[in-house]
């Protein structure tokens, strides 16, 4: 904040006294809305890696049926439109810090990479059951998600920062 502030024209005085009124707000607020703000984070977080299981499990028809690039480009899309419905909740939060971000960013990929290995796997494993000679590469798929997931939380800190 100081940054952005500086960067505007404000003096180290203006920008001094406008952290006292942050801080002495930060002091009054109810414990009720800290209680709610700490909520809304953790709901993000569970809402992410319930989504990213949600997405896997609608894939498996779509891995089942697909054999082609379709199965990886749908997988991409629904990595990018779940990372980005993540961006739209957490970009609001200015409370959160640092350390907030980086673990929302790092554990929602991190498990639905997980996911999709094992995922994959059993899809794999149905084709195979059911005759298909077409099998998709687990790893491949998990890094589609992963990478897609993180475009809008790369350009979320990108614009953050201008």
């Amino acid at each position: 904040m100081k940054k952005k502030l500086h960067l505007k024209g404000w003096s180290k005085e203006e920008i001094k006294h406008a952290e006292g009124i942050i801080k002495k707000a930060e002091k009054k607020k109810h414990p009720h809305v800290k209680k709610l703000e700490d909520s809304l984070y953790w709901f993000t977080l569970i809402l992410g890696i319930l989504g990213s299981v949600i997405i896997s499990l609608i894939l498996i028809p779509i891995l089942i049926i697909n054999n082609n690039a379709w199965g990886y480009v749908l997988t991409g899309l629904f990595g990018f439109l779940l990372g980005a419905l993540i961006i739209i909740i957490i970009r609001d939060l200015e409370w959160l810090e640092y350390h907030h971000h980086l673990f929302i960013s790092l554990l929602i990929p991190v498990v639905a990479f997980f996911n999709f290995i094992i995922i994959v796997n059993r899809v794999n494993i149905l084709n195979y059951g059911i005759g298909f000679t077409s099998f998709h590469n687990p790893i491949a798929l998990g890094i589609i998600y992963f990478v897609c997931f993180l475009i809008p939380y790369t350009g979320f800190l990108i614009l953050k920062r201008k």
